[in-house]
C-alpha cells in the first residue's frame, strides 16, 4: 500500500509542476501586445522607450529598446513614418532588420511622427509614438553670389556658394570637398574660356568637374583658391552651378564690361587665297580678350601694308567703303560697325594679292595695328616662258631649255604638273637640211613642230640627262624660238646661232640656165635637165659640218672646181679672208653643146687648209 501511495503522490506532483509551468508562459506574454499565434492567448512584451532627434539638413536620429524574444529567435523592427515608410537607414514593413537605432533622412523642414513595431515569429508589438520637429530640411538647391555682378573682363570675381533648403536656410552639415560644375558663360571671342579656381587655386574651364570645399553649408574664396571666377566675353550673361544632384536656384545673372586694354586683329576669310581672287578681310577693334568695341564706330582710316607687287607688277589692293581697289600703302576709309568692320558686296575690306607665296599682311590705323599670315597660290597658267642655258649657241650643240608655265601676274603656276604636250617653232633646217630638235622627256629627239611630250614639275620643265627639253638649232643666224600646247603659248626666244667649225666646203649661191636644182644644194648637189650647153654658176663656201658658213677664215685659202666634162671658167676661186668664208667670185659650167651627159662637178681645196670636197652631178 505504501508504495501505491508513493505513485499516487508523484503523479500528482507532475500535474501540479506541469500547471504551473502553464501558468508562467501565459504570464510573460499576457503584457500589451497583439498576437496571432495557434498555441492559445500570447503576447510580446511593449516596446517602452522610443526617441526621435531631429537634426539640421532634414535627419532624424531614431532609437529604440530592444525588445527580449519569449523563446528562441530574433527579434527584429519596423520603423514607420506617418504611417509610410521612412528613408534614410531605417528598416520599413517591408525590411525589417534586428537594430535599434537608424537615421531618417531627406526631410523638408516639418513635423514628423514615427512608429517602431518589434516583430518575433508571428507576433508583433508597437511602441507608442515619437515626433520630431525639422527646422533646417535637406540641401535642395545652391544659392550662388558674386562679389560683383558687372565685372571686367577677365578680372577675378569671388564667388560665394550656400547649399539650402527649400525655405533658404543654410544646411550646415552640406560641408566637405564637393565636385561642382558651373555653366552658363561662354568663351571671349578671341577664345578664352570662363575659369573658376579650385579648392586647390587651379583655374577650371566651365563644364568641367571643379572640386570646392564647403564650411557648414558655404563655400567661400581663400587666398584666390576655392571659388576665384573670371568671365571673358562681354555682355549680359548667367551662371549655374550643379553637384549632379542639386543646382543653383536662381542663376548668377551678371553683365561683362569690357577690359581696358584696346586692340585691332585682322581676319581673312581665307589664308590660302589664289592670286588676283577676291579675300574678304574682317577687322575688329577690341579688348585684350576681343569684345568688339561698340564706341569704334564709322569710317575709319586704315592703311594696309606687307604684300608686295607680283613679278610683273600687279599692286595689292584692298577695296574701301565706296568699293574702290585702294593700293596698300594709302590710306583706306573702311567703315565699322560696334567695333567690327566687314565687307559688304565688293566694298569695306576685299583684299586682292597678286604674288604668290608666304606674306604677312598688317593694318593700321595710326596707334593699333595687327597682322594676318597668308599663303597666295599661284593662279592657272596662262602662257609659257623659254628660257636656254646659251642664247648664243653653235650651231648643232645641245643647249639646256627650261620651260615654265605662269600665271596671268607672272607667278610660277604650280599646277601645271605632269606631261604635257608641246609644240617648238622658230628655226629652221640647216643649209645640208638638219632640222631642229628638242629632246621629249623620253630623250628622244623630235624636230620642230611636232608634238613633244615635256614633263613639268610644279610648273617648271628642266632637262635632266640629256632627256626633257635639249634643243639643237643647225642654222646659223637669228632664231626666235617660241613653244605652245595648243592654248597657252610662250613669247618668241631670241637666240643667235653661230656656226661650228670649218670642216667642209659647199656649193653656194648656185644659178641655172635650165632644169631642175636639188631641194638642198651644199655638199651635194644636183641639176636634171639642164640642157645641151646649159650653164650652172655658183660660189664655193667654206662651212661646218652642218653647211653652215664659216666667217673670217683668214688669208690663204683657195678652191678649185673641176668636171668630168663641159667646160669650167673662173677656177681656181680665192676664199675672203674676212666676213663670210665664201669664194669672192663664181665659177662657170658650160655643158656639152650636143647628146645626153652626166657630168660630175668637184670643188676640192687648192691652197691654206684643207676641207672636204663638195659634188655636184649635172644631167642632161
Amino acid at each position: 500500500m505504501k508504495s501505491v501511495r508513493t505513485g499516487i503522490a508523484g503523479a500528482v506532483l507532475v500535474l501540479i509542476l506541469v500547471g504551473m509551468l502553464s501558468s508562467a508562459a501565459f504570464a510573460y506574454f499576457s503584457t500589451k501586445g497583439a498576437g496571432n499565434a495557434s498555441a492559445g492567448v500570447s503576447k510580446l512584451s511593449t516596446l517602452t522607450t522610443l526617441t526621435a532627434t531631429p537634426a539640421v539638413g532634414g535627419t532624424v536620429a531614431l532609437s529604440w529598446t530592444a525588445v527580449v524574444p519569449p523563446g528562441p529567435g530574433t527579434v527584429t523592427y519596423a520603423v514607420s513614418r506617418g504611417g509610410g515608410a521612412p528613408g534614410g537607414t531605417c528598416p520599413n514593413s517591408s525590411a525589417r532588420t534586428p537594430v535599434t537605432s537608424c537615421t531618417d533622412s531627406g526631410l523638408d523642414v516639418g513635423t514628423y511622427s514615427y512608429v517602431v513595431t518589434a516583430y518575433w515569429r508571428s507576433w508583433s508589438a508597437s511602441s507608442s509614438t515619437a515626433t520630431a520637429k525639422i527646422t533646417v530640411g535637406q540641401a535642395t538647391h545652391l544659392d550662388l553670389k558674386a562679389a560683383s555682378t558687372i565685372p571686367t573682363a577677365g578680372a577675378a570675381n569671388n564667388l560665394t556658394i550656400t547649399a539650402q533648403d527649400a525655405n533658404d536656410n543654410t544646411v550646415t552639415t552640406y560641408t566637405g570637398s564637393r565636385s561642382l560644375t558651373f555653366s552658363g558663360a561662354s568663351a571671349s571671342p578671341s577664345g578664352s574660356s570662363p575659369t573658376v579656381s579650385n579648392s586647390s587655386g587651379t583655374a577650371i574651364a566651365f563644364g568641367s568637374a571643379t572640386t570646392i570645399s564647403f564650411s557648414l553649408g558655404v563655400a567661400k574664396v581663400s587666398s584666390s583658391k576655392n571659388g576665384v571666377m573670371r568671365l571673358y566675353r562681354s555682355g549680359a550673361t548667367s551662371v549655374k552651378v550643379s553637384d549632379g544632384s542639386i543646382s543653383s536656384s536662381p542663376d548668377l545673372s551678371l553683365t561683362v564690361s569690357l577690359e581696358a586694354t584696346s586692340k585691332i586683329s585682322l581676319v581673312a576669310a581665307s589664308t590660302t587665297p589664289t592670286a588676283g581672287v577676291a579675300n574678304d578681310l574682317t577687322i575688329t577693334v577690341s579688348d585684350t580678350y576681343g569684345n568688339p568695341l561698340p564706341t569704334y564706330t564709322g569710317p575709319r582710316n586704315l592703311t594696309f601694308t606687307g604684300a608686295s607687287p607680283s613679278a610683273w607688277g600687279n599692286t595689292p589692293t584692298v577695296s574701301n567703303s565706296s568699293g574702290v581697289d585702294v593700293p596698300l600703302g594709302s590710306a583706306t576709309a573702311i567703315s565699322f560697325d560696334a567695333g567690327v568692320a566687314k565687307v559688304a558686296g565688293a566694298a569695306n575690306g576685299v583684299l586682292k594679292l597678286y604674288k604668290s607665296g608666304a606674306t604677312t599682311l598688317k593694318v593700321s590705323d595710326g596707334s593699333l595695328s595687327a597682322t594676318a599670315s597668308v599663303t597666295v597660290a599661284a593662279a592657272a597658267a596662262s602662257s609659257l616662258t623659254l628660257a636656254a642655258a646659251s642664247t648664243t649657241p653653235t650651231a648643232g650643240a645641245s643647249n639646256s631649255l627650261t620651260t615654265t608655265a605662269f600665271d596671268p601676274f607672272g607667278n610660277t603656276a604650280t599646277s601645271y604638273s605632269g606631261s604635257r604636250n608641246l609644240t617648238f617653232s622658230g628655226s629652221s633646217a640647216s643649209p645640208n637640211g638638219t632640222l631642229p630638235t628638242v629632246t621629249s622627256s623620253a630623250g628622244t629627239a623630235v624636230a620642230f613642230g611636232a608634238v613633244t611630250p615635256i614633263s613639268f614639275s610644279s610648273g617648271v620643265a628642266k632637262v635632266s640627262s640629256s632627256k626633257n627639253g635639249v634643243m639643237k638649232l643647225n642654222r646659223a643666224g637669228a632664231a626666235s624660238v617660241a613653244v605652245s600646247d595648243g592654248t597657252i603659248s610662250s613669247a618668241p626666244l631670241s637666240i643667235t646661232v653661230n656656226p661650228g667649225s670649218p670642216t667642209r666646203l659647199a656649193f653656194s649661191g648656185v644659178e641655172i640656165s635650165g632644169g631642175v636644182l636639188s631641194s638642198i644644194c651644199a655638199f651635194s648637189c644636183s641639176v636634171t635637165g639642164l640642157g645641151n650647153s646649159g650653164t650652172i654658176m655658183a660660189k664655193i663656201s667654206v662651212t661646218d659640218s652642218l653647211a653652215n658658213t664659216v666667217n673670217a677664215l683668214g688669208t690663204g685659202n683657195s678652191v678649185k672646181v673641176t668636171s668630168t666634162g663641159g667646160v669650167i671658167v673662173g677656177s681656181p676661186m680665192t676664199i675672203n679672208s674676212s666676213g663670210p668664208a665664201e669664194s669672192a667670185t663664181q665659177f662657170t659650167f658650160t655643158a656639152k653643146s650636143t647628146g645626153s651627159y652626166t657630168e660630175t662637178l668637184t670643188a676640192a681645196s687648192a691652197g691654206g687648209s684643207s676641207y672636204t670636197s663638195a659634188t655636184l652631178t649635172a644631167s642632161r
